[in-house]
């Protein structure tokens, strides 16, 4: 979560190592005195069990609610095996306990616990149409099972960031090391996967092709000619069917990626503007002045 001045930043602190993961997020307010009667994964149900985006109270029933895996029902949340950071519709009080339900979108996975509340506080301003509060808590009365899940998904997510976050690194180092070479290897990289997808599509043609030629000749008796005009139209009409069935096909990932990577860029707008005017004058100022001084002597000394 974000950080604010003053003890806020005391109370943003965490034992453990954090990640941000995005989840389907349900809580429901308890009583410290229920904390020894629940055991979270013993099978033990709220009857007015509520949703971390929405002030409405579900209607009794035997089980939690179903997550819905839609973008607005959704959570960006900062977890650790010690506790876990979201934003929320709900303004709660530091000592509160909740009833938790994660279940995390990128493996399908559901832990349920009890946390206590460390701090509520404004959430990012510049995040639009965001939850107001921003609510930092801290693990308690977990069974083992859940937090020996919990465990290995947050070092699993961490290594696999890890792994990523280097893998940039080493790329932006080595293009911003040699500009020119980098371009060149891009460039004649993009041209042979692409002569390699043109040579792999002409020979799919021509067996097609000359496949279709023998079919039509020996069903039909027709003549080169004939044969040639009846395949151009075959192989057209299956080319323009393939062409739709793939597109619908790749249609909903491509605008779930452009969702994303929307979102993406929105939070991190948000972020950057946030800690931006988080900044005194005198480190806004040194933040300036170093960016300018590393553009600058890449400019002059690298290039």
């Amino acid at each position: 979560m974000y950080m604010t001045k003053g003890s806020d930043k005391k109370s943003n602190r965490r034992v453990a190592s954090r990640v941000y993961e995005q989840v389907n997020l349900f809580y429901y307010k308890i009583n410290p005195s229920q904390l020894n009667e629940m055991q979270p994964g013993d099978g033990y149900i709220p009857t007015n069990f509520a949703a971390s985006h929405s002030v409405e109270q579900l209607a009794p029933q035997s089980e939690f609610p179903i997550s819905q895996s839609r973008e607005n029902d959704t959570l960006n949340v900062n977890i650790s095996a010690s506790g876990i950071a979201f934003t929320c519709a709900n303004e709660l009080k530091a000592g509160d306990y909740l009833m938790l339900r994660i279940l995390f979108l990128s493996s399908m996975t559901v832990v349920m616990t009890c946390c206590k509340v460390v701090y509520c506080k404004s959430s990012n301003p510049y995040e639009n149409n965001r939850h107001p509060y921003s609510i930092g808590t801290q693990f308690v009365n977990m069974t083992a099972e859940d937090s020996a899940l919990l465990n290995k998904h947050v070092n699993k997510i961490r290594k696999q960031r890890l792994i990523l976050n280097g893998f940039i690194i080493t790329f932006i180092l080595a293009v911003l090391a040699a500009p020119e070479h980098a371009l060149e290897l891009l460039l004649e990289l993009i041209h042979h996967i692409f002569e390699i997808a043109l040579h792999m599509l002409h020979l799919a043609f021509e067996f097609l092709e000359m496949g279709l030629d023998h079919v039509i000749e020996h069903h039909f008796h027709t003549d080169t000619h004939k044969t040639q005009v009846i395949v151009f139209y075959v192989i057209t009409s299956f080319a323009l069917v393939a062409f739709y069935f793939l597109g619908r096909i790749a249609l909903k990932p491509l605008l779930r990626l452009k969702q994303r990577l929307i979102l993406y860029g929105s939070r991190k707008k948000s972020s950057c503007l946030y800690f931006w005017s988080q900044q005194t004058l005198l480190d806004k100022v040194k933040i300036v002045c170093i960016g300018v001084s590393v553009i600058a002597g890449y400019l002059y000394f690298g290039i």
